[in-house]
C-alpha cells in the first residue's frame, strides 16, 4: 500500500465514510500498521482542531447510548498496552508496565494510572493510535502550524487539509484523488487581502502530499481563505485563478 492509498484511507476511517467491511479491514490494519496509525493519528488530530473550534450543538436522544452500544465489544487498551503488544509481537522484550528504563527499576505510583480507559469510540480510535503517534512525532516538524483549514468541495466533502506556517510553507494532504489531465497542474491559492487578491502558493503536478514554499507574506491567520484550482501547466498565466475551483474552505487556528 503506498503512503497515498494510507493517506486516503485514513480519511474515509475518520470521516465514517467506510462500508462495514471496509471498516473492519481499516481497524485490523489500525493493529498491525503503524504507519496506517500514524495516518489515523494525524488526520483525527487535525479534524479535532476544528471541531474544537465549533459551536456546540445539542445531540439526539439516545445519541451516547448508540455510542456505547457500538464499543462495547471492543477491546480497549492504554496506550502504554498497545506499545507493549506491538513490541511483544516484534521480539522486543518488554519490562513489567509498573517499571521503566533498560534496568527495570520501579516507577513511583505506577498502581495509581493503572486501568485508565477510554470511554467513548474516538478514545478507543486515538489508543489504537498511539504507537504511530509516538513514532511520529520524532519525524513531523517540531514548530506548529498557524493555521489548518480543510479544503471542501461543491458537495460540502473533505478534498484536502492545508497546514501552513508563518515561514510562508504550506503543507497539502489530499484526501481525494483530483483528477488531473495532461498539460494541467493543480494550483494553491491563499486571499489574505481582497486588496491583493489571490495569491499563488504553488502547484502540484497530482494529488500526492506537498510542502510548498510560497511567496513573502503576512502569517496566516483564521478565516483567511484557501483554495486549489486546476490550471493549464506549468501555473495560471494571469497570476490569478482562471481554472474551476476544486476545493476551498477558510482557516482556523489549532488549539495550544
Amino acid at each position: 500500500m503506498t503512503s497515498q492509498e494510507r493517506i486516503m484511507r485514513a480519511g474515509d476511517y475518520v470521516l465514517g465514510l467506510m462500508d462495514e467491511a471496509d471498516r473492519a479491514r481499516a481497524e485490523r490494519d489500525l493493529t498491525i500498521d503503524p504507519e496506517f496509525r500514524e495516518a489515523v493519528w494525524s488526520f483525527s488530530q487535525r479534524l479535532e482542531a476544528l471541531d474544537n473550534d465549533a459551536p456546540a450543538e445539542p445531540v439526539a436522544d439516545g445519541l451516547w447510548t448508540r455510542v456505547a452500544a457500538e464499543i462495547s465489544g471492543v477491546t480497549q487498551q492504554t496506550r502504554l498496552e498497545l506499545v507493549q503488544s506491538d513490541m511483544e509481537a516484534a521480539g522486543v522484550p518488554v519490562a513489567a508496565p509498573d517499571r521503566h528504563g533498560a534496568l527495570g527499576l520501579k516507577r513511583p505510583m505506577s498502581g495509581f494510572f493503572r486501568g485508565a480507559r477510554g470511554t467513548a469510540l474516538a478514545a478507543t480510535m486515538l489508543a489504537a493510535c498511539a504507537l504511530g503517534y509516538v513514532v511520529g512525532q520524532a519525524s513531523v516538524t517540531a514548530r506548529d502550524p498557524d493555521v489548518v483549514v480543510v479544503l471542501l468541495n461543491e458537495e460540502e466533502v473533505p478534498g484536502a487539509l492545508v497546514e501552513a506556517y508563518g515561514d510562508d510553507r504550506v503543507r497539502i494532504l489530499p484526501l481525494t484523488n483530483f483528477d488531473v489531465p495532461a498539460g494541467k497542474v493543480l494550483e494553491v491559492w491563499t486571499l489574505y487581502d481582497t486588496a491583493v487578491g489571490p495569491v499563488s502558493l504553488g502547484t502540484m503536478a497530482s494529488s500526492r502530499e506537498a510542502v510548498l514554499s510560497g511567496p513573502d507574506l503576512p502569517a496566516p491567520r483564521p478565516d483567511q481563505l484557501y483554495e486549489i484550482t486546476l490550471e493549464d501547466a506549468p501555473r495560471s498565466s494571469a497570476g490569478r485563478p482562471l481554472g474551476p475551483i476544486l476545493v476551498k474552505g477558510l482557516a482556523v487556528s489549532p488549539p495550544r
